[in-house]
């Protein structure tokens, strides 16, 4: 019976000639490299193919599979690998004659396909048939091999291959091997192993190419080992393999990931220097860089080069240089940037319009960021749930609750869903504005659409009203969530009891305390510590320490915060003695004593007259090489100058700098009014200018105590010179200040005489005439 011939598949496919098969494989060959192959058409071809006698011919087969595995998705067919191992499979499932046998190349082609798709289980499995067979394995075969154990995470597997199970088979790896098992390596974190074997390929005959040196040198500058990468550039410049535009796009990414914008901009010009020219990828990394040190100066004169050297900015360099003027506050510069954006034909896309919305409503220009949004929405470019959020959030900061809810309601009238940020965002809105009313029926809303299961929604609100002393609102919602069939958990209870302990009524914190126990949760570390703290700042000492042994009791460990409200307590209601001997009882019990505790030990000592035991703490400190900080150095200076050693708190000045540490606002304080107090008055103006100098701005706090130390000290000239500061920098004169000066300048005070060294709008009243 002569062989069928292949019918039509459909109206705009191939017609088989009468030399099929080999022919009709051939066009379809054709039509997946075209994009034209469907699946339909494929698998009706190889009902025609495994219906007829003559046997589908082994190369045209593997062409064709071939073809499928490297066919990009098009409308036709989303998944050519795919597509072939099913077709293989059919052909594997009772052809019998009507096909030939795969061969190792056919099998090299499914292997691929498996790797390609996602699919390394069906390439051990292909293998495992490969070997079923007696087929021998080659190069090809075993480096798909290679590339399915290493996607298996089975990298360690892949290894043993490379190493020894290929020698063993004849199979001697060659360089794309090796690339392959050490990108699998790096892929699976393990850095230290892909650098091992990249080290071994010299001694084991195989020497590395670019690409795996641009590898080696990629994965190590992700990981922060710039170190390590430019030992490897060096080693590969001196194999006499030339670094390409790749190799420094990975280093100059990963100085500007780590921060390294000096390094970052040395590999440029080195770069630059060699003749490599950098691509867009490179001058965007540059400018990502030094955009997050705010020198976006030098950022745009790179990105302005750009067209220079023939490169057209791409939407990743517009979005990365508008976040950099973003986060100077060059907002000008922003809008400028993205107009010339616009003109130069660059699409902005929903990153480039959020990072303006964002920034105008951070900023407050409610005007503009609404502006932006509108612009976004003609432009075709669908808001997202968080772009509204954005909107939302600001709008409800700003008290504009009406404006937010309408946001809301276009929000939900756009088909755009919203989450519990957006509830919990108009929620918190409506607490701190007293919309109470509002807020309890957006959380009844949210319910009904599903979005709380538990107390984490809950917690902000009563957390934030709480924070701003409004406990009695706070109770009324935490009383409403109870209401609505909520069980509020600890976290909550908490928050509540702080509440009521920030402002004084620690009864009522107690109260609280009794409900929760009657719901059947057990007070944690946490809400002793906060009751504790409520004791201690009323003055309440004597309770405090109850409840910590009562706490101790129930089986609540004590914790490093907890003493540390409790020698702040004691210290500060004067009972050093009691401090000092629960200080002693926390290092033998051998609970965790950091920089906090110490700071606050050492202040207490010093204020309560105990400069000695302070001084010989301190020194044990250094002794046991105790990471310090400026406010132990702080301490420590107020201490030395208390005791008259005012050399050694110079010297304890000079410590913080050396040990990497930057003096602040206090530090200068502290040194300038003890300066003041020594009649220092020269030294104080040092350093004074040496703060000013350090670019550390002195406050209104700072120039107040000057003035009174100065004045109190008779220092009229100096005071007045403070004083002119202060009205230069617009900082505002304390009322203590003021009532010194009344008092000091009045017809009865003892510098009457010198009231006329004041500015004029200093001088009191009743001493003008």
């Amino acid at each position: 019976m002569p062989a069928a011939r292949l019918s039509s598949i459909s109206t705009s496919s191939f017609r088989a000639p009468s030399r099929a098969p080999l022919a009709a494989l051939a066009a379809a060959t054709e039509r997946v490299r075209a994009g034209t192959l469907s699946q339909e058409d494929a698998h009706h071809l190889f009902d025609q193919l495994l219906g007829q006698a003559a046997a589908v011919p082994e190369r045209g087969l593997n062409n064709f599979l071939a073809a499928l595995a490297r066919a990009p998705p098009s409308a036709a067919c989303r998944d050519g690998p795919g597509l072939a191992i099913a077709l293989f499979n059919r052909m594997s499932r009772g052809a019998g004659a009507r096909v030939a046998s795969p061969t190792l190349c056919t099998y090299s082609i499914l292997m691929d396909c498996c790797c390609r798709v996602g699919r390394p289980d069906l390439v051990l499995a292909f293998f495992g048939r490969l070997l079923r067979l007696g087929l021998r394995l080659d190069i090809i075969s075993s480096s798909n091999l290679l590339k399915g154990l290493c996607q298996a995470k089975r990298s360690n597997e892949a290894l043993d291959m490379l190493l020894h199970r290929m020698p063993e088979l004849d199979c001697v790896p060659d360089v794309f091997s090796y690339s392959i098992v050490i990108n699998g390596c790096f892929k699976q974190g393990e850095v230290d192993k892909a650098c091992n074997l990249f080290h071994q390929m010299p001694q084991l005959g195989v020497q590395p190419n670019v690409v795996i040196y641009n590898s080696v040198i990629d994965a190590l500058s992700k990981s922060g080992a710039m170190d390590k990468a430019e030992v490897v550039l060096r080693q590969m410049v001196d194999q006499g393999i030339e670094p390409n535009i790749k190799t420094y796009n990975c280093l100059i990414h990963g100085y500007s990931t780590f921060g390294q914008w000096k390094e970052a901009l040395r590999v440029f010009k080195e770069m630059a220097s060699l003749g490599v020219v950098p691509d867009v990828v490179t001058l965007t990394s540059l400018i990502d860089s030094l955009c997050k040190h705010r020198r976006t100066k030098e950022a745009r004169e790179i990105f302005d080069s750009m067209a220079a050297k023939g490169l057209k900015p791409n939407i990743v360099s517009y979005s990365t240089m508008l976040n950099g003027y973003v986060k100077e506050g060059s907002f000008e510069d922003m809008t400028d940037l993205f107009n010339s954006m616009v003109r130069n034909g660059v699409v902005p896309n929903h990153h480039i319009f959020n990072i303006l919305i964002n920034a105008y409503a951070k900023r407050g220009l409610m005007d503009e960021a609404m502006h932006m949004f509108e612009v976004m929405r003609q432009q075709g470019v669908n808001p997202d749930v968080v772009d509204y959020l954005v909107i939302m959030d600001s709008l409800c900061k700003m008290g504009r609750m009406d404006a937010a809810v309408d946001k809301f309601n276009q929000m939900v009238n756009q088909g755009v869903s919203p989450n519990k940020a957006v509830y919990q965002c108009l929620v918190l809105g409506s607490c701190s504005h007293g919309h109470f009313v509002k807020a309890k029926d957006l959380i009844s809303e949210a319910i009904n659409r599903g979005l709380f299961s538990n107390s984490v929604f809950f917690y902000p609100v009563i957390n934030d009203l709480c924070k701003e002393g409004k406990v009695n609102e706070a109770q009324d919602m935490f009383d409403f969530i109870l209401g609505i069939g909520r069980r509020p958990d600890v976290i909550m209870y908490n928050s509540l009891m702080d509440g009521y302990c920030l402002v004084g009524k620690v009864e009522e914190a107690l109260r609280v305390l009794d409900a929760m126990k009657s719901a059947g949760l057990q007070p944690t570390a946490v809400t002793y510590a906060i009751l504790l703290n409520g004791y201690c700042k009323i003055g309440r000492i004597a309770d405090g320490l109850s409840l910590f042994r009562e706490m101790s009791l129930s089986g609540v460990k004590p914790t490093t915060f907890m003493y540390n409200i409790i020698f702040d307590g004691l210290f500060r209601s004067g009972r050093a003695v009691s401090a000092k001997e629960k200080f002693r009882t926390m290092t033998e019990s051998g609970i965790p004593v950091g920089v906090d505790t110490y700071n606050i030990v050492l202040h207490g000592l010093c204020k309560n007259n105990c400069t000695g035991e302070a001084i010989e703490l301190f020194k044990k400190l250094r002794a046991m090489n105790v990471k310090i900080d400026v406010i132990t150095l702080n301490t420590m200076i107020s201490v030395m100058f208390k005791t008259r050693r005012i050399e050694e708190a110079k010297d304890l000045f000079a410590t913080i700098s050396a040990i990497r540490l930057v003096p602040s606002v206090v530090t200068y304080s502290v040194m300038m009014t003890n300066f003041i107090e020594e009649g220092l008055l020269a030294e104080a103006d040092d350093m004074f200018l040496a703060m000013e100098k350090a670019g550390c701005a002195p406050d209104s706090r700072l120039l107040n105590h000057v003035v009174r130390v100065l004045l109190e000290n008779g220092a009229v000239v100096k005071a007045a010179t403070y004083l002119a500061k202060l009205d230069a920098k617009q900082l505002s004169v304390e009322a203590s200040t003021v009532s010194l000066i009344l008092s000091l300048f009045s017809r009865k005070g003892k510098l009457r005489e010198h009231v006329k060294l004041l500015p004029v709008k200093y001088q009191p009243p009743e001493m003008l005439d």
